[in-house]
């Protein structure tokens, strides 16, 4: 019996994921780094609407800190531009960028632990109902906030070994 190429290379790559399957196991299974962290992290304190927002999101993915050991400290930025016109110079469409740069530092001082920066972009149309507008554009303020503070918090936890490593050394 022949196989086709096709066929042979589709058991090949069957066969290999079956091999590495085994060497995956989630970020968060209960005995690893990244769960070790959750609760160990104080959070920024960030005033306004989109810095609730970020803190929540944050809080739900870190825990909230009891006896923290590390500090996470952000600067979000949020900026907004125009991004489709209409040819009588009307705005139709924008574009809301929110940035992240972040720290996360021993919690008694010290140089960070890791750096790093995220980046999260949405869109809305805008609408000949300003209230209606208004609303689209709180609700676009808010997801790419919690998209930062998703980034920010996946990376943090991926990092664990490095952080907990730090603790350590220190």
């Amino acid at each position: 019996m022949s196989w086709s190429e096709p066929t042979r290379r589709g058991l090949i790559a069957l066969a290999g994921a079956g091999l590495v399957s085994g060497c995956l196991r989630p970020m968060l299974a209960a005995d690893g780094d990244a769960a070790s962290l959750r609760g160990r992290i104080a959070l920024p304190e960030i005033d306004g609407r989109t810095g609730y927002y970020l803190t929540r999101r944050l809080s739900d993915r870190l825990g909230k800190a009891e006896g923290a050991e590390f500090r996470l400290a952000v600067d979000l930025t949020l900026s907004e531009r125009d991004f489709a016109i209409a040819q009588d110079s009307s705005v139709t469409r924008r574009t809301v960028t929110a940035v992240g740069r972040w720290r996360l530092l021993p919690v008694d001082g010290g140089d960070p632990i890791i750096t790093g920066q995220e980046v999260a972009e949405s869109g809305y149309n805008e609408s000949s109902a300003l209230y209606a507008t208004r609303v689209t554009a709180r609700d676009i303020e808010r997801r790419v906030t919690e998209a930062v503070a998703d980034a920010i918090a996946r990376t943090v936890l991926a990092r664990a070994r490095t952080v907990t490593d730090a603790a350590a050394a220190s």
